[in-house]
């Protein structure tokens, strides 16, 4: 009986014995090695290009940007909210910082009204800066960047910065209507003072309402869409021009206020809040309806 032949236990080759003259055969030690260098290099670029774009966003938020943010898979994201880049930067940027450095001076240490404090801040800038001011297209991108800055201010919670933002772009809407385009004939302060009061008593400011919707109207993207659902059931205020009106603050529900009929510059709780402030009114007054008629006659 023929004897059962034992059966050598199979040994793994050495890894030279993989070399072969064809490029299809690489060592696995070899390929092992290259795999992991590989990757380490994909995480050096990786990192690399993440820091870059920390760095593109800090020096987008210096130059004005502050609602330049980076998402948590490393993509940049900023929604200018229709400003473009000459915002932030040039004679308009040298411009926003000085009218609004002007306001608050004025706001500080010489005016007592929201309207003088802007008028004031327009003095104080219109020679420096006649550029902008002649200029309706330099203005409306003064403009936007005031929309833009608010309307990330809203989305921030900060409601405050997003009033002063406010106020600015109001101001500089009907400055261009009303001597650039010749499309107004004279300013609508009531519009002005409903977004915001707060520069002279920090008790009284603007519905959150009337604040969200005005930088929703003139925005291009729907950044405030969601913000707008959350507060328009609130109640829309405005303000007489009585300065003895008896209700705290001159402060009413909008809806139940009313225009003087001649000017439409000042607005009423009652008719005799403007009985009461016809004798400082009349004179204001008699102006306003003066350059309605000629305004409409041309």
């Amino acid at each position: 009986m023929r004897e059962k032949r034992k059966r050598e236990p199979r040994q793994t080759p050495p890894p030279s014995a993989f070399v072969s003259s064809s490029s299809c055969c690489t060592p696995r030690r070899i390929l092992y090695h290259m795999g992991r260098k590989r990757n380490q290099g994909k995480a050096r670029k990786a990192a690399k290009a993440k820091a870059e774009d920390a760095e593109g966003v800090k020096k987008l938020q210096q130059l004005g940007l502050s609602h330049a943010k980076m998402l948590q898979d490393g993509t940049v994201f900023i929604c200018l909210h229709g400003a473009g880049p000459l915002c932030f930067e040039g004679i308009c940027k040298e411009f926003l910082t000085a009218f609004r450095k002007e306001f608050f001076y004025a706001a500080n240490h010489i005016c007592d009204s929201l309207s003088s404090c802007l008028i004031a801040a327009e003095d104080a800038t219109v020679d420096e800066f006649a550029e902008m001011w002649n200029d309706s297209a330099k203005m409306e991108i003064a403009k936007s960047c005031f929309l833009s800055e608010g309307a990330q201010h809203i989305l921030e919670g900060e409601y405050n910065h997003a009033r002063e933002n406010a106020v600015f772009a109001r101001y500089l809407e009907q400055i261009i209507a009303i001597d650039l385009l010749k499309t107004q004939a004279t300013m609508n302060w009531p519009k002005i003072n409903e977004l915001s009061r707060f520069v002279l008593d920090p008790t009284i400011r603007g519905d959150v309402h009337t604040l969200v919707k005005f930088f929703r109207k003139r925005i291009p993207c729907s950044c405030l869409d969601k913000k707008y659902e959350e507060v328009k059931s609130i109640t829309k205020m405005g303000m007489c021009y009585n300065p003895d009106c008896p209700i705290p603050c001159a402060y009413v529900e909008r809806s139940k206020t009313m225009y003087c009929s001649r000017c439409r510059s000042v607005t009423y709780c009652s008719r005799e809040c403007q009985k009461a402030h016809w004798k400082l009114h009349k004179l204001h007054c008699e102006k306003c309806a003066a350059l309605i008629a000629k305004f409409e006659a041309e």
